[in-house]
């Protein structure tokens, strides 16, 4: 994601800031011959962390996170999502993704597929949205993570 798609989501972000963290990246039949964990089994940048001030915060306390999951055939990925994905399945934030499920019902996340792609998308947040007392970690989840999911799953082709 740009600043400019983070901007039309969160409108009031400033002092964006985007860091790639590494991920594991064994195939199923690499794990299935070594489960252990070695250095060269690493992805250098399979998870992008975003950090960004919103109104009301004094520093960049607010963070959002993808990460990419698995990427295998369609049918695999849908298979999997079907039998292994827990939370809750929801078409509320799955608007360009073949299917979502939230993981967390206080501060969840959102894992979604769609096609060859499995991907998790969380964060928090301090500020609290219009017309709530306290930060609210609902509005959070239900409102602004479904926007990033909509966003991340229109350019997975």
């Amino acid at each position: 994601m740009d600043q400019e798609e983070i901007k039309a989501i969160l409108p009031g972000a400033k002092d964006i800031k985007q860091e790639s963290r590494p991920i594991n990246a064994l195939s199923i039949k690499e794990f299935a011959a070594d489960s252990s964990w070695k250095e060269t089994n690493r992805s250098e940048s399979g998870q992008c962390l975003y950090s960004m001030r919103l109104p009301g915060e004094t520093y960049a306390a607010t963070l959002f996170w993808i990460r990419i999951e698995a990427v295998a055939d369609p049918k695999l990925i849908a298979s999997y999502v079907d039998r292994a994905a827990l939370g809750i399945s929801t078409d509320q934030g799955a608007g360009g993704a073949d299917r979502c499920v939230i993981t967390g019902l206080q501060e969840g996340s959102w894992n979604c597929h769609k096609g060859p792609l499995l991907f998790t998308v969380g964060g928090q947040t301090t500020v609290a949205f219009k017309g709530t007392p306290a930060p609210a970690p609902f509005v959070w989840r239900d409102d602004v993570l479904p926007e990033f999911v909509r966003t991340i799953a229109t350019k997975i082709k």
